[in-house]
Parts: structure tokens; sequence; C-alpha cells
């Protein structure tokens, strides 16, 4: 396209270039029309030449020295791959040495097997669990505190046939009584609360128990008020313990809610704690292992009184593989 501009612009502009060579002297009429069509022409002649430096500038681009780029290549991109190297001229090959033969053979027999597709069964190796073995027994899973223990078995058989009698989850009345008393036969609260489930004189008399240091009355004593508060708060747990340790009358009070005093909210807190714990199945896997030194140290510790905030309760598993709670 720039060619047929190029060639019409030249063919405009040569008559008139040959008109003004073709000058006569002695004509004047001649000679003055010349000389007008010449100023025509040195005024058309500059916006003639920007026209063709416009046009022509993309083809003087285009014309400068070219540089290699990598999309002339056939594949778009160039990758040098060096060639091989040639090969030795075929000969005799050395025969290892003794010591080198056994190295290599120790070397192949201490080597990892390596994984092929082909069958690999023969070189993987399966990663197995090893769970302890009485946490996990058909027996302990089966059982109604999952390898929890109180420490003593008969006050575990105690907890169990109280909950058995009145219809209660035997973890709930396990994590009230580790708050409670932790497990102490003889514990007494500073507010003349007693045993392991710390009663008060009053209940114990409202629920028949003629001695309450017996851990069997006191226990079952224990059972049938947490039955009575289940009864009457229509099966809310939280309500149920915010009643055993305000009483039921501070519930009503409250409209059928947790009063709001700081240690009963504090004591719901941490016994739903604890039964959430004893209930998760991974609590016994991870379950740290305690000597029977730091069995007795950790007993010997007083409980966190609930005016302060209880920050760690976690299981641990007893020298004889059974599980225990106990707070930090």
């Amino acid at each position: 396209m720039f060619g047929k501009s190029l060639t019409a612009l030249l063919s405009y502009l040569r008559p008139r270039s040959e008109l003004l060579i073709d000058i006569t002297p002695g004509e004047p009429y001649r000679q003055e029309s010349q000389t007008g069509l010449l100023k025509l022409t040195m005024t058309r002649f500059p916006l003639a030449a920007l026209v063709l430096l416009f046009i022509g500038a993309p083809t003087l681009a285009q014309g400068t020295a070219y540089s290699f780029d990598n999309f002339d290549t056939r594949n778009g991109v160039r990758v040098y791959v060096e060639p091989p190297k040639p090969r030795s001229p075929s000969g005799r090959s050395r025969r290892p040495s003794k010591l080198e033969t056994s190295k290599r053979t120790v070397a192949s027999q201490n080597a990892e097997p390596m994984i092929t597709l082909d069958d690999p069964a023969r070189t993987l190796r399966p990663t197995v669990l090893v769970y302890d073995s009485l946490a996990a027994s058909a027996t302990n899973a089966g059982s109604p505190l999952r390898g929890y223990t109180t420490g003593s078995a008969q006050i575990d058989g105690y907890l169990i046939d109280s909950s058995a009698r009145n219809e209660i989850d035997p973890l709930l009345l396990y994590s009230i009584m580790h708050q409670e008393s932790s497990f102490k036969s003889h514990a007494i609260s500073p507010k003349g609360a007693r045993g392991l489930m710390q009663l008060m004189p009053g209940t114990a008399v409202r629920y028949g128990v003629t001695n309450i240091f017996d851990p069997r009355q006191n226990i079952e004593g224990g059972a049938r008020y947490i039955r009575f508060l289940l009864d009457r708060f229509d099966g809310d747990v939280n309500l149920t313990l915010a009643g055993y340790n305000a009483g039921e009358g501070a519930v009503e009070k409250y409209g059928s809610r947790i009063p709001p005093y700081a240690e009963t909210r504090e004591y719901v807190r941490r016994i739903s704690r604890r039964y959430a714990l004893l209930r998760d199945p991974n609590a016994a896997l991870y379950a740290t292992r305690v000597s029977a030194t730091q069995l007795a140290k950790l007993q010997g510790k007083q409980p966190t009184p609930l005016t302060i905030y209880e920050r760690t309760i976690l299981t641990v598993r007893l020298p004889d593989g059974r599980l225990q709670l106990t707070s930090q």
C-alpha cells in the first residue's frame, strides 16, 4: 500500500517539475504562469514531504538490524542439550577385587529396600499404632467407667451400682465425685460437706444416710439427690449441677437458670469439662503415664478452690494401666 501511495505522489509532481525546467526566455506569459506554478509547487512540497515521512516511519523502523528471538525457532524455545559422551573403545573389563565385592555386598544388605510399583507390598512397611493393652481391651471398652477408676475397686463398684439403680450415667457421678472430694472418703469442706460426694448433713438425713462417712451410703445418697434434680429440671445437666452446689431453691429463684454466683458458675464449668473429657475417646489415647511417686504427689495436692479459675484438667494413666482424672 505504501508503494502505491509513493508512485501516485511522484506522478503528481513529475509534470510540474518538467514544466519548471522548460522555461524559455522571452515568453513573459509562459514564464509568469510557470512562476506561479513554481510557487504553487513549493507551497505543496513541504506538506508532501511530511506525508512521506509519516508514512515511511514504520518501514524505516522495520529496516533496522534484527536480533534473534526465541520464537523464531521451530518449537518456540531453543534448549541446549549436551551431546552424549563418546564411549570408550570396548575392551576387557577389570574384575572387581575381593575387597570391592565385600563392600558392595555389605552396602546392599544395609540399604533400604526400594519402593516399586510392581509389588509394593514387598517394600512398604505398614504403620501400626499400638495402644495400651488394658485400654484397648474389650473389658474396658464396654465397662461403665470406660477404664477410669477412683483408685479403689470397691468405690468403683459402689459408684456403678448406685448409678444403675438411679439411672444416671456413672461418668457423671465420677465427675462430681472428683470435683467434690478428689476420691477421698473422709474429706470435709469448710462449709461442712462430707464424704466422697460431699453431702451436707441435712441432705444426708433427707436421703436416709445414717453414716455419712460410709462410702456406700454416701454415694447412694448423692446419686438419689442427682436423680431428684434431673427430674426437677427436665434432665438439664447444667441446672442439675447448679442445684447440687447451690440448692434447687437457688436455681428456681433465678427462673430455672444457673444462679449468678461465681462459685456455682465455676462449679458447673468444671464438672461439665470433666464429663466431656471422660466421654472423649482420644483422652485415653493421649493419657500421660505416671509413676507411683508421681501419682502420690498428684493425690497429695489440695484441690483448687472454686473461687479460683481452674485451668487444666487431664487424664493420666496409672502404673496398673487404668485411667484417672487429675487437675493442675
